[in-house]
């Protein structure tokens, strides 16, 4: 850890406390019947929580250690392009398509991306899971997806 760290957590920590301050003036509520603070409150907690542990970490540590020598040596920026232009053609087709169509293609691309696997293994990998993220978000938490072209 270095120095970075600490300067790091200790402006996440300020910025976790004015979170809390702005929540607490929305009503924070209770547990049972929260309020609009709520959500902002309890986040800034969680986060200033992660800030103190990163700041004792960085007060605590031995100088120089825990630091990366070269944090992009070795990356397959190929892939990463790859990766960000997908997301970007999903977010632009996902609409028309609807959820089904345009989130199985993308999660068959990505997991083409992640190894040398068989194309039906692929296949078969996206599908279960678009219709198991499908299940959980729109029959069980009833959230409005795209239709797309199909309707469903």
């Amino acid at each position: 850890m270095n120095v970075r760290d600490r300067w790091s957590g200790l402006f996440f920590l300020a910025f976790s406390i004015f979170v809390c301050v702005e929540g607490i003036g929305m009503d924070v509520g209770t547990f049972h019947v929260p309020g609009p603070g709520f959500l902002p409150f309890w986040s800034g907690v969680v986060f200033g929580i992660f800030s103190i542990i990163l700041v004792g970490r960085s007060i605590l540590s031995k100088p120089g250690e825990g630091k990366m020598k070269n944090l992009w040596k070795g990356t397959n920026w190929g892939r990463v392009i790859m990766v960000l232009a997908s997301l970007f053609i999903y977010a632009i087709f996902l609409q028309g398509l609807g959820y089904l169509l345009a989130t199985f293609g993308l999660m068959a691309l990505m997991f083409g991306m992640m190894g040398k696997t068989r194309w039906w293994v692929r296949v078969i990998t996206a599908a279960i899971t678009v219709v198991a993220t499908y299940m959980i978000f729109y029959a069980w938490l009833d959230v409005q997806l795209p239709k797309g072209i199909f309707g469903f």
